[in-house]
């Protein structure tokens, strides 16, 4: 068989069981939630996004979904990957239904919104294409303004509430987006390094996101070291930790700047398409503002395996203080 059929057989899989994955439901047009759970975490060792940290065996984006539930959210848009089982999208599915909104499941694959100029070239990856390619591959279930997060970091409740300020006072349009930023100091991990956009911010607007790939604490201070370079970062200063609040004008931008992207990168096994780098050179071409707000919240997340301890702890500490009820669903 030769290498074009194999490729158009690999496809027409992928659509099958993307297919299997999608509820079709009518879009709100309120504010829509879209969770990024389909990246395959290097770092971790495991399916991060499900694995269960609650008292009765909750995820983290357990705890996002109850606290958007919370401030009026009745749109949610998963992405997914092929390790997300049916029986786990039926159990969010059956949770998200019983609070009265809709939720849809999207399968991202490696030739998910790929052009077939490049399924030759692709053949061998293994890994999807990054936070900007997952975006894209919502385009056709998000009309209107939406949310964005990580399914493996947590935000809390004010990112939220702050977010949805900014989606009912009209500041959200295809001109202007939004971010909620957390204190540096408040999303390291005691286990390893971290990645982190660092925002620029003048007068409440993003000016800058300048990814930093290996950030750490010292003794007492912040640390970044990465192409022969190195230096502090102060341990206040902002930083993205993928909680945007978009417009939907952004996916033409996303299929513009993924077929440039692919142009160069279709045979990279490692190279990803991220979002707050589309963002931020829509920043700097002039194309939208993006007003910042910070949370007063902690983050905190699993990027390494013995993350999930101190997120447990974290969790529970939460409930003990009323945060969350202890069973979280009724």
């Amino acid at each position: 068989m030769d290498l074009l059929r194999k490729c158009q057989i690999l496809q027409k899989e992928n659509i099958k069981q993307e297919n299997q994955f999608l509820d079709l439901k009518t879009t709100s047009n309120k504010l829509s939630l879209v969770i990024l759970a389909g990246g395959l975490g290097s770092r971790y060792n495991g399916q991060k996004q499900i694995d269960p940290i609650g008292p009765n065996n909750e995820a983290l984006m357990e705890y996002s979904i109850y606290d958007a539930l919370s401030v009026g959210i009745n749109h949610f848009v998963f992405v997914v990957n092929q390790q997300f089982e049916d029986d786990t999208r039926k159990y969010f599915k059956k949770i998200i239904d019983d609070k009265g909104a809709s939720v849809e499941f999207i399968l991202q694959t490696t030739y998910s919104s790929v052009s077939r100029n490049y399924y030759d070239n692709i053949i061998n990856r293994q890994k999807p294409w990054g936070t900007g390619h997952a975006l894209l591959v919502t385009k056709n279930h998000i009309t209107d303004h939406f949310i964005v997060i990580n399914a493996d970091d947590y935000y809390g409740k004010d990112a939220f509430m702050k977010a949805m300020s900014l989606a009912t006072d009209n500041s959200i349009t295809p001109n202007n987006y939004g971010i909620v930023t957390y204190q540096l100091e408040n999303t390291l991990s005691e286990n390893g390094s971290v990645s982190r956009g660092v925002c620029k911010i003048i007068n409440d607007t993003l000016k800058d996101v300048n990814e930093h790939t290996n950030i750490f604490k010292y003794q007492d201070k912040i640390i970044f070291e990465e192409d022969n370079k190195s230096g502090i970062i102060p341990a206040n200063t902002p930083v993205s930790m993928n909680f945007w609040i978009l417009h939907s004008s952004i996916f033409r931008t996303l299929e513009d700047k993924f077929e440039n992207f692919m142009k160069i990168n279709s045979t990279e096994l490692k190279s990803e398409f991220f979002l707050p780098q589309v963002i931020n050179d829509l920043i700097h071409e002039k194309k939208v503002e993006v007003v910042a707000a910070q949370s007063s919240d902690q983050w905190f997340g699993m990027t390494y395996p013995q993350d999930k301890e101190t997120v447990k702890e974290e969790i529970r500490t939460k409930i003990e203080n009323g945060f969350y009820p202890k069973k979280l669903w009724h």
